[in-house]
């Protein structure tokens, strides 16, 4: 039987994982809808970009360059987030998205791409819309 090689359990984990889910959070509600699909629909849907070419009336490789720059663009949000918001050095920037991306533990990408960002709970949109159609 194999054994599982030991990995040393970094202090930091808790703190990177909740800095990078409030920098990716903010990263993300700052795109543009169509942008936030695509992601959406590549990453949480399992879509391939031939698909989501047919929904969104493109071409294949029109959204492979807006996955590309969408990713660029999260990317350079959440590092100037930890930069400037969380006053990590860029030696913490790397430790932080290295431990994220090597376990993203509760990080939940369709999630956070949700509509509501991932505020809400299921039970809490169901209970606004209920409230929203008694008050009509």
């Amino acid at each position: 039987m194999l054994e599982a090689p030991m990995r040393a359990i970094d202090p930091d984990r808790g703190r990177w994982v909740a800095l990078a889910r409030d920098a990716l959070t903010r990263a993300l509600a700052g795109l543009a809808s169509r942008d936030r699909l695509r992601l959406a629909s590549y990453y949480a849907q399992d879509m391939t970009l031939a698909q989501i070419g047919r929904v969104l009336g493109e071409h294949e490789a029109t959204v492979s360059r807006h996955l590309a720059r969408t990713r660029r663009l999260v990317r350079a949000e959440v590092e100037r987030f930890l930069r400037e918001q969380a006053s990590l050095s860029d030696h913490e920037i790397e430790a932080c998205v290295a431990s994220v991306i090597d376990d993203a533990g509760p990080l939940d990408l369709g999630r956070l791409l949700a509509p509501s960002g991932g505020r809400k709970e299921s039970g809490d949109v169901r209970s606004k819309q209920e409230a929203d159609a008694s008050q009509r």
